[in-house]
């Protein structure tokens, strides 16, 4: 006889609990049917040996026989193509990496393709649309002809730090740029940067109706492939002239620029001046972004800026003789020319250092006659110039007027003041201050506004006007003159309207406490009517 017939039985809930849907404390009789008076019949088995009565866990089902083999094929099929590609090439690193790691197994068919065939297949799949080369070879270049037609007419006379005509060999015939091969590591970081900072220069309207795609995703699709080809570069150790000017042109839309050293070579001399340049631009720019002072000195470009001239001669590319056409030369530098007067005006102006002269007690005939030598050495550089005919012509005059009314403004109101320094008040009177915001604001809105700035708006939203609205706001609250105040706060009004769509967070932090005052300002002024001249520039200020 088994062990387990020689166990007690097993006490079940009884037959009662479970027709009346009740707990069985399994007592004979048990409980409820006690409480209850009613009949318990109670339900009795024999033990189970142990383990007997556990469930059988189900076996895992078997990998088919051949999934194995077809694995081990594929991953042995694609480590091939990796050594065979960086063999072919061993001038350059391999491409740009395609996200490879979500993609699903292909069939058994797969497997016997050619190396060439699953390669164009998981290129077609996983490569972001519109980022192929002519070529088809799988390398991320991301510049489209188009996108390089938009940078040559819209950056480039502002930024002329590339060599264009190059580039348009480089996209359209897969030729060399310069000394580097198409699919150089190099090339493709330049390439992402140029379609990065040609995006970023695009409205909403623009990118669906030349890309079909929101302008959000195609500053992240661009961001991401920029930031990766600068990493494969080491763009933070390197001293390549090229990366360089991917990483500015990468800099520009966040405007933040750091320092940057640069090593000393004769034949990148000339490229290299441009993109100083350029950085003290940026730096001047994230700095007033923020209210606060520069990082370089005022006598930071005290290099030239050589003009446009033929300088592939510098360089030893390929074989090829298509590249040393007259053509290709640096773009005309007349623009950051202008800026560099700028700078040093606005440097000169803004930052009281202790060798500044500013800071020994200079007086607003001085500060305002920085302005005046600005508008003077512009105005000469742009003598030969046809704002009529040619738009970049008309929109560098522009920038020539709109600058000299903001240096005016900080010659009179200027961004930052040392404790104790000697500034002459008794000169300008407060209704002064008052007009020559105004009026660079009315400068600048009117800018802004025009049609023919649409391919350069993207360089007016990098300089906020976030200071003269906060000098408009302080001073028309202070205003003594009731008629000047009505006229003044009215026009302030509209202007801060039209323009705030420039203004982020952080210039509304710095205009919080303007805007209190001036959204408290009384209602009835705004009424007021003034007679033309009112609003004219005041007499002293005709000198300069």
């Amino acid at each position: 006889m088994n062990e387990y017939l020689l166990a007690p039985p097993a006490q079940l809930t009884c037959e009662t609990c479970k027709r009346r849907k009740v707990k069985c404390d399994k007592l004979r009789p048990c409980t409820s049917c006690t409480k209850a008076g009613i009949q318990c019949v109670a339900v009795e088995r024999p033990r189970l040996p142990r383990g007997r009565s556990a469930k059988k866990k189900k076996r895992p089902q078997e990998e088919p026989p051949n999934l194995s083999g077809r694995v081990s094929m594929l991953e042995e099929l694609i480590q091939s193509l990796l050594n065979s590609r960086a063999q072919s090439r061993p001038d350059s690193s391999s491409p740009l990496p395609l996200s490879l790691a979500h993609s699903p197994l292909p069939s058994g068919e797969a497997a016997q393709q050619s190396a060439g065939t699953l390669h164009d297949r998981f290129i077609d799949q996983f490569a972001p649309t519109g980022c192929l080369n002519s070529e088809g070879d799988g390398t991320l270049t991301t510049l489209s002809p188009r996108l390089l037609q938009i940078y040559t007419v819209q950056v480039d006379p502002i930024l002329p730090i590339l060599q264009c005509s190059a580039l348009s060999g480089l996209v359209t015939q897969g030729g060399w740029y310069l000394e580097y091969s198409p699919n150089h590591p190099v090339s493709q970081a330049l390439a992402c940067a140029i379609s990065y900072m040609t995006i970023t220069t695009l409205s909403s309207d623009q990118c669906l109706e030349e890309f079909n795609a929101p302008r959000d995703f195609l500053l992240d699709k661009h961001r991401s492939l920029t930031q990766l080809a600068l990493d494969r570069v080491d763009y933070m150790n390197t001293d390549d002239l090229t990366v360089l000017q991917a990483f500015v042109l990468f800099l520009v839309y966040p405007a933040i620029a750091p320092a940057w050293l640069m090593q000393s070579t004769d034949r990148h001399y000339h490229m290299r001046q441009r993109l100083w340049h350029v950085i003290s631009l940026l730096d001047v720019q994230a700095s007033f972004d923020r209210g606060s002072a520069p990082m370089l000195h005022s006598d930071c470009l005290r290099s030239p800026v050589f003009p446009a001239m033929d300088f592939l001669d510098f360089f030893n590319g390929p074989e090829d003789d298509t590249l040393s056409s007259p053509a290709a030369s640096l773009s005309n530098p007349t623009f950051i020319i202008v800026m560099a007067e700028a700078q040093r005006a606005f440097r000169s102006l803004d930052l009281c250092g202790e060798t500044s002269p500013c800071a020994v007690g200079i007086d607003m005939h001085l500060r305002l006659e920085i302005a005046a030598s600005f508008k003077e050495r512009a105005q000469g550089i742009l003598k030969d110039f046809e704002p009529r005919q040619v738009l970049v012509h008309w929109f560098f005059e522009k920038i020539v007027n709109v600058t000299h009314a903001f240096l005016q403004l900080v010659a009179v109101q200027p961004l930052q003041r040392p404790p104790g320094s000697p500034f002459s008040r008794d000169i300008v009177h407060q209704s002064t201050s008052l007009s020559l915001a105004v009026q660079f604001l009315q400068s600048l809105n009117e800018m802004h506004r025009n049609p023919r700035i649409e391919p350069f708006r993207w360089y007016t939203r990098l300089f906020v006007p976030w200071h003269a609205l906060s000098v408009a706001m302080d001073q028309v609250c202070d205003c003594s003159d009731p008629s000047l105040q009505g006229y003044y706060r009215s026009a302030i009004a509209r202007l801060y309207s039209s323009l705030q769509e420039l203004l982020s967070d952080t210039h509304r932090g710095l205009l919080q406490r303007p805007l209190q005052r001036f959204s408290l300002l009384s209602e009835t002024c705004a009424s007021q009517d003034v007679m033309g001249d009112l609003f004219s520039e005041p007499s002293f200020l005709q000198l300069y």
